[in-house]
């Protein structure tokens, strides 16, 4: 699913919603049955049966032409296209009216709207120009981070940035609970970390990076034993304490 563009995927359901059939919108939207079938099945979608004339127990080797009036087919497909293409263009403008308001002109705008006076327009384009060579320098490391920053708009769909919301919220309340968990001076891998708050290793990683930024534990490389290893083996120790590793030769590769 997601090596299908979603240009695919939008032009699927409005041929779904037209009732075509599986294998009119493979020849419309030129990709396999099994492609169309895998998305309608991802999606939940039901699609329309190929409606065949006759017996059930006739055999048709005639080809799809003597089968569908090819006059109503033409309607659905060219309904299809502009349906899709309608949408492809909405989808286009809302991504293009976001990156104007993200854009220097699109936030002066967005300021002078309302403001009648000449001296008002003129201050806050002039702060906004300030502003403006402000950021450049920033970007060109000439100067530090700016006291603030507006925040940008997200082109997420609104589903997809509650979800996205909401993990950053989880990662936030089980990193706090991991430090409260940790004695002052335990000592633990990500394995050990991943163990005591019953999380999977990579997402347990994820939070004691953050707690390492933000300088609320330490870590250093140690050796230490590993359950099925025979030897021990290098890995990130972490604790709340200034902690020593109690072997040395990492950096030489011993």
């Amino acid at each position: 699913m997601s090596k299908t563009s979603d240009a695919t995927i939008d032009h699927l359901i409005k041929c779904a919603e037209m009732d075509m059939c599986q294998g009119e919108i493979a020849d419309l939207l030129c990709i396999s049955n099994s492609t169309v079938h895998r998305i309608a099945k991802k999606l939940g979608i039901t699609l329309a049966r190929k409606v065949r004339n006759g017996n059930d127990n006739e055999v048709y080797p005639e080809a799809r032409e003597s089968e569908f009036d090819n006059v109503e087919r033409a309607e659905h497909i060219e309904e299809a296209k502009f349906a899709t293409e309608a949408t492809g263009a909405v989808r286009a403008a809302r991504e293009a009216e976001i990156r104007f308001k993200r854009s220097s002109e699109g936030r002066l705008k967005a300021k002078l709207v309302g403001v009648t006076s000449k001296h008002q327009r003129y201050e806050i384009t002039y702060g906004h120009c300030i502003l403006e060579f402000e950021r450049l320098q920033y970007k060109l490391k000439n100067r530090g981070p700016l006291p603030s920053r507006e925040p940008r708009q997200s082109t997420m769909h609104k589903g997809a940035l509650e979800e996205a919301q909401k993990r950053k919220a989880h990662g936030i309340a089980q990193g706090k609970r991991l430090f409260d968990m940790l004695g002052y001076d335990q000592r633990v891998t990500v394995s050990d970390a991943a163990a005591m708050l019953g999380d999977s290793i990579p997402r347990t990683a994820s939070y004691l990076k953050k707690l390492v930024l933000a300088e609320k534990i330490h870590r250093v490389r140690d050796l230490v034993v590993i359950e099925g290893q025979p030897k021990k083996q290098w890995r990130w120790v972490f604790s709340k304490s200034d902690i020593e590793a109690f072997h040395s030769g990492f950096e030489d590769g011993q």
